[in-house]
């Protein structure tokens, strides 16, 4: 480090545990000149042989210190409230895996860094190896050829004092609070993080669903012999057979299964066997350690190893195995325990030999007739809950969500996503990490009588965007019509139920009938009908309008939005001309956009029917973000009741204007 430069200030929360591998590194930067350790809170006091000022509670902590970084090393319930007081302290963080105990506290801590501009790296240690970079040229060279599967193998122990060193040991649920301490989650997190980072899993929009199989020998909540399968959107599957009730403790690895070969990492020593053709090489490589990188990452612009935002396969996977129920006992009569009192850890009959069974199946320990399996611990999840599926000839080409995986300050509301072409090529995106309330396809406004449906930050006049805390929910009531090919929906539109920040706001209630029904149009494209009625409960009148109506300029957006996935090659064009700024907040009867999605081309077209009203407007987007949308009310309010029709085409490849005209003029 340049002598004109500080040392990286360091307050650490959790010195004892874990907390002691923290101290450790932060020890061994502090020799290099790079950190500077200034403060540490646990209530357990202070570790010996440190002598920094000790605080009972990060709060206390922060009232008196401003640290460059807080690294936190403490129940895995405690991760996602102590990270966002650090941030809010201006601080960023090292936080120990897993990051956080719930999806939805994953999504809400993403948000809190972006809306603070700090940088949060999780504790993943094995994704800094440089092993790494080997595995990815492998697979990009072909040396193991079409990659089949990746499989994640774990086979420790863990005695009964294991479980009895903290009230939260073991435990799923403590005081109502959330705390994931199963084998999958916490002992062998990284076999499972490592293998999806491998399979390159960075949004949760290329997990198609999630199967679990969980049980218990130990006297716990939570598991300790585990097999999990998490399928993923046009990539081979990532298999995890874990236990912690194995006669000996021994490497736990990832594998690359090919058609010409496999490569084996031993993540805990950064080893790696690669066999191909009768060959078998081992490697040995190096690690970079995470705080390390954080320091640089500060000091130098060094991109992140583990960023908050690409655990987010890691955290659907710690939600698929608490959003289930209970894990299953094992039948005593298939364990053995080893050893007297705290030191007796228990062992699963044949342990090792069904996790190599359940890997090389693929589908788990009762698919392969493990006596002690059962059925009934299985259980499928999926990052959606839908409410339909929208097919064509056989092929689904959307799913319908109810919205129960949006967060309440993004908004939840029912949306469309995946869309697909027919050819299977998904054009939609939710969750995105810029803009979480970005969800699929959906219709929704950001000011409904002072209340926020749209999610984020609201637009307030003379102040920009801001938290208020006004965002309302949209819920579905019921079907009355589920035929082949059109679904009519009943939904309603209220308000938070807790006062937002600020001035009250009276209560908002809104109905809507929603009629969707698509068809297919060619062998290679087909299209969504959407007729659209609102009108006001309470109050009144209800006047629909957005950041245009309150005060900023060319941002009226608001009505019916598709978030896309990003695309290469791009073409948005209109009857008003190409691009996206020659119908930027210009009233069309159509815009359309070509893109490569993923290396695999496709078009939309969306359109707004002749007898729309023409003070509605196009809101297009490309390059930062993309997206098309309409925008009802660019500049002046719309009072309800309202009605809107609109459609949208998807094709596979590339078509031209008069390809898809007698489409749209189609009744």
């Amino acid at each position: 480090m340049s002598p004109e430069h500080s040392p990286v200030t360091i307050a650490q929360v959790g010195a004892h545990g874990f907390g002691r591998v923290h101290l450790e590194r932060i020890t061994r930067l502090e020799a290099m000149g790079r950190v500077r350790l200034v403060a540490i809170a646990d209530p357990a006091g202070p570790p010996d042989g440190v002598r920094v000022p000790m605080y009972d509670d990060l709060g206390a902590l922060l009232r008196d210190h401003r640290p460059d970084i807080v690294g936190i090393a403490t129940p895995i319930g405690l991760h996602e409230p102590m990270a966002r007081a650090a941030m809010s302290a201006g601080a960023h963080v090292m936080l120990e895996k897993p990051p956080v105990a719930s999806l939805a506290e994953f999504w809400a801590l993403l948000r809190h860094q972006k809306d603070t501009g700090r940088s949060v790296q999780v504790g993943f240690q094995s994704l800094g190896s440089h092993a790494l970079d080997r595995i990815r040229e492998l697979l990009s060279d072909g040396t193991l050829g079409e990659l089949r599967v990746i499989q994640a193998r774990g086979t420790w122990l863990r005695d009964r004092a294991y479980y009895h060193r903290s009230p939260w040991a073991g435990r799923r649920v403590v005081d109502g609070h959330r705390i994931a301490d199963g084998v999958v989650t916490n002992p062998l997190a990284h076999a499972v993080a490592t293998a999806l980072a491998i399979a390159g899993v960075r949004q949760i929009d290329a997990i198609t669903r999630i199967t679990t199989e969980l049980y218990r020998a130990h006297d716990i909540q939570a598991d300790d012999t585990s097999f999990v399968r998490v399928d993923l959107d046009g990539a081979p599957p990532v298999c995890a057979a874990l236990t912690l009730c194995a006669p000996d403790q021994t490497p736990p690895t990832v594998t690359l299964v090919g058609s010409r070969g496999s490569a084996e990492f031993f993540y805990t020593t950064d080893e790696l066997m690669v066999r191909v053709g009768g060959h078998e090489s081992r490697e040995s490589f190096g690690r970079t350690d995470l705080l390390e990188n954080l320091v640089d990452h500060l000091e130098h612009g060094t991109e992140l190893l583990v960023p908050l935002a690409n655990t987010v396969g890691f955290t659907a996977v710690l939600e698929a195995t608490q959003d289930r129920p209970d894990p299953e006992p094992v039948d005593p009569a298939s364990v053995r325990w080893v050893g007297d009192g705290p030191a007796a850890h228990p062992v699963i009959d044949a342990i090792p030999n069904w996790i190599d069974r359940a890997l090389a199946d693929g589908h788990g320990f009762a698919a392969v007739g493990a006596a002690w399996a059962a059925p009934d611990a299985l259980a499928t999840w999926t990052p959606r809950h839908p409410l339909a599926v929208l097919d064509v000839d056989g092929r689904v080409v959307a799913e319908y969500a109810d919205g129960s995986d949006i967060i309440a300050a993004s908004s939840p509301r029912p949306y469309l996503h995946p869309i697909r072409t027919l050819a299977g090529v998904t054009v939609s995106d939710t969750h995105p990490a810029d803009h979480d309330w970005h969800c699929g396809l959906s219709f929704t406004m950001q000011d409904v009588n002072g209340v926020n449906f749209w999610g984020g930050r609201t637009y307030v006049r003379g102040r920009g965007y801001t938290w208020l805390g006004d965002q309302g929910r949209i819920e579905h009531l019921r079907f009355d019509d589920t035929a082949p090919g059109r679904l009519v929906e009943h939904l309603r539109w209220i308000g938070p139920s807790v006062a937002p920040v600020g001035a009250p706001i009276p209560p908002v209630e809104v109905l809507e009938t929603r009629d969707l029904s698509w068809r297919a149009l060619s062998p290679t494209a087909w299209m969504l009908d959407a007729d659209l009625a609102l009108e006001a409960v309470s109050p009144a009148t209800v006047q629909l309008g957005g950041p245009g109506t309150n005060g900023r300029e060319d941002a009226g957006y608001g009505g019916f939005q598709l978030r896309l996935r990003p695309s290469d090659d791009v073409r948005i064009w209109s009857p008003l001309g190409e691009g996206a700024d020659a119908v930027f907040g210009q009233h069309a009867p159509w815009v359309a956009w070509s893109g490569s999605f993923s290396g695999r081309e496709a078009t939309l077209v969306m359109a707004m029917p002749d007898d729309t009203s023409a003070s509605d407007r196009w809101f297009v987007r490309h390059g930062e973000w993309d997206g098309i949308g309409s925008a009802l009310a660019w500049r002046e309010p719309v009072t309800l009741p309202l009605r809107r029709r609109y459609r949208l085409i998807v094709a596979d490849g590339r078509l031209d204007t008069p390809a898809f005209l007698p489409w749209l003029a189609a009744s």
